[in-house]
């Protein structure tokens, strides 16, 4: 049975919350604290799987608490609770909030956000991982695009377009800020998917606020994999994410479905950066991250990308499609999806990144574009790319 603690100072918060939550006793086993000195403590008796925090309470505020459940119990959900909405109150929670969830929150809201919470461990299904992927409060970027960032940032002439065009090559960046606006803190009225929406919802003020302030973005970072880049890798998310922008407008794909491919395609490896940056340092040059580790570990990046993804709360159409860009044939429905334009996309980048690599090398699952009567779209697709090249990215 799943374990829920609630904190909150003001008890007839709490006596409403068992109140509404009362039909799900059968299935989620609620715990209340009304500090956070006792939720602690409670969570010293026995861990839970959930914690909701409000953000102000005496003593220890709910952004003070859900850093220590970070450090103790990595593998714990952690949800903020809070009316409050200025950058400097966001910007606390952000490294030890998987989500912010605006007060007052209804049950339902409540009920939807922990039932998610409840799948993602089911897919995961390992608490190691679950505690390796908990610790991560940022995702990192490589030194360079965090230096442009905070050079576009600092100069009295900046534009949106600039600094979305920084942000919106870098994976990195992306995540942290899509992860932040789409919280119930910013209030967008829809999904927020490309940069640049992101950055003129914020506006450069709040933005220079958040990135010189409150360290938004996270430049360099320690690797524990020996000849891992950063920077590769980001590139190769740059090239899956255009490669998908340019097949979706090929296949004729809406506005909206456009914008999302090339989100997945930026996000589709970010598994990998907990890897390299979750796990003790290893100085053997044969550890690979594609293999070695993951076998270690058991696990797959693209079920630890998808499950942090899901932490953070994106759509449930990425976390799926980052979860199966390998498997694609797994993903819902029989027709030619989201996980399977990733999957083919980033087979196709990696042709560029690869010299001397065949077409026919490509690994893409067997039978799967055959089953979807995709078999001879390859060179249309290829034509395509090699037509959109050099087109900015959006």
């Amino acid at each position: 049975m799943m374990r829920i603690l609630f904190v909150d100072d003001e008890r007839d918060v709490l006596d409403g919350i068992r109140r509404n939550l009362h039909s799900m006793r059968s299935e989620w086993s609620l715990e209340f604290a009304s500090s956070g000195v006792e939720a602690l403590a409670l969570l010293e008796k026995s861990p839970v799987d959930v914690i909701i925090s409000d953000m102000r309470m005496p003593g220890m505020d709910g952004w003070q608490l859900l850093a220590e459940v970070k450090r103790r119990h990595p593998e714990t959900v952690r949800f903020i609770l809070s009316g409050q909405a200025d950058p400097g109150s966001v910007m606390r929670t952000i490294g030890a909030a998987h989500q912010y969830l605006a007060k007052p929150c209804d049950a339902a809201t409540i009920k939807r956000v922990i039932a998610q919470a409840q799948q993602l461990r089911q897919m995961l299904n390992d608490n190691r991982l679950a505690a390796l992927v908990g610790r991560v409060g940022m995702l990192p970027s490589p030194p360079r695009a965090f230096q442009e960032i905070l050079a576009c940032i600092r100069q009295p002439t900046a534009s949106i377009a600039e600094a979305a065009r920084i942000i919106a090559r870098d994976a990195a960046m992306t995540a942290n800020i899509m992860k932040l606006v789409n919280s119930a803190f910013f209030g967008a009225r829809r999904p927020v998917a490309t940069a640049e929406r992101a950055v003129a919802y914020l506006g450069l003020d709040t933005l220079g606020t958040l990135v010189l302030g409150h360290s938004l973005f996270l430049g360099g970072a320690s690797v524990g994999i020996k000849g891992f880049s950063l920077e590769r890798l980001w590139d190769h998310s740059l090239r899956t994410a255009t490669t998908a922008r340019s097949i979706a407008l090929f296949e004729k794909y809406s506005a909206l479905k456009v914008e999302e491919a090339f989100l997945a395609g930026m996000l589709h490896d970010v598994g990998k950066v907990v890897f390299a940056t979750a796990i003790p340092t290893v100085t053997d040059d044969s550890i690979e991250i594609s293999d070695d580790i993951e076998a270690q570990m058991n696990a797959h990046h693209a079920g630890v990308g998808a499950y942090l993804l899901g932490l953070w709360g994106f759509p449930n159409s990425i976390v799926e499609a980052v979860a199966m860009h390998h498997q694609p044939s797994r993903a819902s429905g029989t027709e030619f999806g989201l996980a399977g334009l990733i999957h083919i996309s980033d087979r196709l980048a990696h042709l560029q990144d690869t010299p001397g690599m065949s077409p026919t090398d490509l690994g893409i699952e067997p039978d799967y574009l055959e089953q979807r009567g995709l078999s001879d779209q390859i060179p249309a697709w290829t034509t395509a790319l090699s037509t959109s090249a050099g087109e900015p990215v959006p």
